[in-house]
């Protein structure tokens, strides 16, 4: 009787900083493409490797995504003078939503209407 031993090997991961200043996810020397948790973050990763920052749309959620590459989740945005909320998911809010004690609507553009749920006295934010 005869035993071999398996040993196996280690998966490498690494980011690998690519020549034209973006950033690619490398397992076993191979670029990952797609939606990526990494050490607890989560990163798109496009279709070409590609890590993705800024805006992106999936189906018909809008996702942002920080200089960093992290998706912005339980986050708060303000870009070209509009604020924007993300869910826990990461997905951007575009209805009615409770935020800590306060309820806001997303639903009008440019316009955040938010009320204190527990007076319901409205505010306005523009």
């Amino acid at each position: 009787m005869s035993i071999i031993g398996i040993m196996p090997l280690a998966a490498s991961a690494e980011w690998k900083d690519n020549a034209d200043k973006s950033y690619s996810w490398l397992e076993a020397g191979q670029a990952t493409k797609g939606w990526k948790q990494i050490d607890g973050q989560w990163y798109n990763l496009g279709s070409y490797g590609i890590m993705t920052t800024g805006w992106m749309k999936d189906n018909e959620d809008w996702y942002y995504f920080w200089s960093n590459g992290t998706m912005a989740n339980n986050s708060w945005l303000t870009n070209g003078g509009f604020w924007y909320y993300f869910d826990t998911n990461g997905k951007m809010i575009t209805n009615s939503v409770v935020i800590g004690n306060r309820k806001y609507d997303f639903g009008a553009p440019a316009v955040i209407i938010s009320e204190n749920v527990t007076t319901g006295a409205a505010v306005t934010i523009k």
